[in-house]
């Protein structure tokens, strides 16, 4: 038994030919891309949720060190974040309690959630510049009085 071609696989192995061409006589180019680092978020501190867990701090850490801020805790590391950080020679960032204690006008992302429930109590929504999230947004997100960057 043989198996007919198709309309569309007999009509590309007739224009095959006139595409090599067409790819040949193609130039390489390499598209300029800028990075877009957004100015608020520069020095800001990036905190993850309360009930700490590896990508609340993993995602704070990387925050802070892309868009050139610091990373700090919501609350105590569990078990599993600990030995990720130990083993991976990560110094544990200081908490959001002390950073604000010693910095009271700290600009703040959130990193890992959006709504308040999962903020810790020590950081003022007037100072939230950012949100950096991948999850949906729920009720109980925060609410500002100005623009702040958002990337969900």
């Amino acid at each position: 038994i043989t198996r007919r071609r198709t309309t569309i696989e007999q009509a590309v192995i007739e224009r095959e030919a006139a595409a090599h061409s067409i790819a040949r006589n193609l130039k390489p180019t390499t598209p300029t891309v800028e990075l877009f680092l957004p100015e608020a978020l520069s020095g800001a501190y990036f905190v993850g949720h309360l009930v700490t867990d590896l990508d609340s701090v993993g995602g704070a850490i990387g925050a802070a060190e892309l868009y050139g801020g610091k990373a700090a805790l919501a609350s105590e590391v569990n078990s599993e974040t600990a030995f990720a950080l130990e083993e991976f020679g990560v110094t544990l960032p200081p908490k959001i309690e002390d950073v604000v204690e010693e910095n009271p006008n700290a600009k703040i992302c959130l990193v890992d959630h959006q709504q308040t429930t999962q903020m810790n109590h020590a950081i003022n929504p007037d100072q939230v510049v950012g949100c950096i999230d991948h999850h949906a947004l729920q009720n109980k997100t925060i609410v500002t009085d100005r623009p702040i960057y958002i990337d969900i």
